[in-house]
C-alpha cells in the first residue's frame, strides 16, 4: 500500500507540474495577444528592410518651400466609385472612368498651428464654430481647449465651414482639391482599392490600427478616442497621411448623387454648386467614422456653412501655382507614380509577375513614423485631454 501511495503522489506532483506549465503557457500567450490587439503606440520602426522600403517611395515631395508639404501627381485615368460592398445601401453614385490633370496634394491635414496663423492675419470670423462642440454651456470652452492650446497645435483643425476650408486654401496659394482628384490622391494607383493600403483589412499583420477611426471595440482602440495629431499613422505608398479617417475633408465640389452628373471633360471634372444645391461633398471619413467608412470610394456631404468636429481641410494646388512660386524644377512633374498591375491578384504565397514574367514588387508593409520627426505627437497639457466634444 505505502508503495502505491507514493506512486501516486508522484503521479499527482507530474500533473501538477503539468497544468502549472499549461497555464504558464496561456499566460504568456494571452499575453502576446494582448499586445498584438493593443493600440500602437506610435514607436520607431523596429525593421531596418521596413527602413529601407520606406525610402524607396516613387512619388516625392515638392523641393523645400512654401509647397514642400505636398505630394506631386501627373494626370492620369482612373475609375471612380465605390468597389466595396455597400451595407448600408447608401452609395448610389456607381463607377466611371475619369481624367484627372496634373496637381500637388496636402501630404498632412491641416493643422490647428497653420489654421491659427490664417485666422490671426485674416480675422476671428474664420475661426472654427462654437457650434461644432455642441449647444451646452462648455462648447466655447471646448472649442479654445482644443483649438488654442499649445499643446495641440499638430492636430488637425476642425470646426470649420466650406468657404472656410476655400478661404484658407486660397490665402496659402492654393486650392481645394476635387472629389476627382481626392479619391485618385486617397487610391495610391490601386484600381478597385478599398482602402489607401493594400488589402480588405482596417490593421496590419502585428494588429496595429492604420488609420484612426471608430472601430467597433470602440474608438479609443485606435489609440484616440478623438482626433489624432497629423502623421501619427503610417502613410499611403503615395506618401499621403490620413487621408483615411481622423477627420473628413470638404472637397471643392457640390454634391450630386451620381457621377453620371460629372461634366464630360478631358480635363479634371468638378461639379460647381450655385444657390439651389448648398451641398459639398466631404470625403475620407474621421475618428468617428466605421471602417467601411473611412474608405476611398466612400461618399458624403455635408451644407456648405455646417461645422463639425468631423470635418477639416485638406488642399490642392495646380502646377502653375507651385512652379510660379519658385520653389519646383522644370522637371518636378516627371515624377510617376508606380503604376497598379493589370494582372489579377496572385493566390496567396504564390509571387505576381508584372511584364514578360518579370516579378512585380509587393506593395511595403506600412510604416508608422518616429514621433520624433515630423507629424510626431504632441503631448496634451495636463488635465486637458483630447476628448470627443460633449454634445
Amino acid at each position: 500500500m505505502a508503495s502505491r501511495k507514493n506512486k501516486n503522489t508522484g503521479a499527482s506532483a507530474a500533473q501538477l507540474l503539468g497544468i502549472c506549465a499549461g497555464v504558464l503557457c496561456i499566460v504568456v500567450m494571452l499575453g502576446a495577444s494582448a499586445a498584438t490587439d493593443a493600440p500602437w503606440e506610435h514607436g520607431l520602426v523596429e525593421s531596418s528592410q521596413e527602413n529601407e522600403a520606406l525610402s524607396h517611395s516613387d512619388v516625392v515631395p515638392a523641393p523645400p518651400g512654401d509647397y514642400g508639404d505636398m505630394v506631386q501627381l501627373p494626370d492620369e485615368t482612373y475609375i471612380i466609385g465605390l468597389t466595396d460592398e455597400d451595407p448600408y445601401g447608401a452609395q448610389s453614385a456607381g463607377r466611371r472612368e475619369i481624367t484627372v490633370s496634373a496637381f500637388y496634394i496636402d501630404r498632412f491635414e491641416v493643422t490647428n498651428e497653420e489654421y491659427r496663423e490664417f485666422v490671426s492675419e485674416q480675422g476671428e470670423q474664420y475661426a472654427p464654430r462654437v457650434e461644432a462642440w455642441g449647444s451646452g454651456e462648455s462648447a466655447e470652452s471646448q472649442m479654445e481647449n482644443y483649438f488654442y492650446s499649445s499643446s495641440r497645435g499638430n492636430y488637425p483643425v476642425v470646426g470649420i465651414t466650406w468657404d472656410d476650408a476655400k478661404a484658407f486654401c486660397e490665402w496659402n496659394g492654393r486650392r481645394l482639391p476635387t472629389e476627382a482628384e481626392w479619391e485618385y490622391a486617397a487610391r495610391s494607383g490601386r484600381t478597385g482599392a478599398i482602402y489607401p493600403w493594400r488589402g480588405i483589412s482596417t490593421s496590419d499583420a502585428r494588429g496595429r490600427y492604420l488609420a484612426n477611426f471608430a472601430p467597433s471595440e470602440g474608438r479609443a482602440r485606435t489609440g484616440y478616442a478623438f482626433t489624432a495629431p497629423v502623421g501619427s499613422y503610417p502613410p499611403s505608398r503615395w506618401g499621403i497621411h490620413d487621408i483615411a479617417g481622423n477627420v473628413a475633408e470638404w472637397v471643392e465640389d457640390a454634391y450630386t448623387p451620381t457621377y453620371d452628373d460629372f461634366p464630360v471633360t478631358t480635363e479634371t471634372p468638378v461639379v460647381r454648386g450655385d444657390s439651389s444645391n448648398t451641398r459639398r461633398v466631404v470625403r475620407g471619413g474621421s475618428w468617428a467614422s466605421s471602417g467601411f467608412e473611412i474608405g476611398v470610394g466612400v461618399r458624403d456631404y455635408a451644407q456648405k456653412d455646417e461645422a463639425s468636429t468631423q470635418i477639416g481641410i485638406r488642399c490642392a494646388a495646380d502646377p502653375i501655382q507651385v512652379e510660379s512660386s519658385g520653389n519646383v524644377g522644370p522637371d518636378a512633374m516627371d515624377v510617376v507614380p508606380p503604376a497598379e498591375s493589370e494582372n489579377p491578384p496572385s493566390p496567396e504565397g504564390e509571387e505576381e509577375t508584372g511584364e514578360e514574367g518579370q516579378p512585380t514588387p509587393p506593395d511595403e508593409e506600412p510604416m508608422f513614423p518616429d514621433p520624433s520627426e515630423e507629424g510626431g505627437s504632441e503631448e496634451p497639457e495636463e488635465g486637458s485631454e483630447n476628448e470627443p466634444p460633449q454634445q
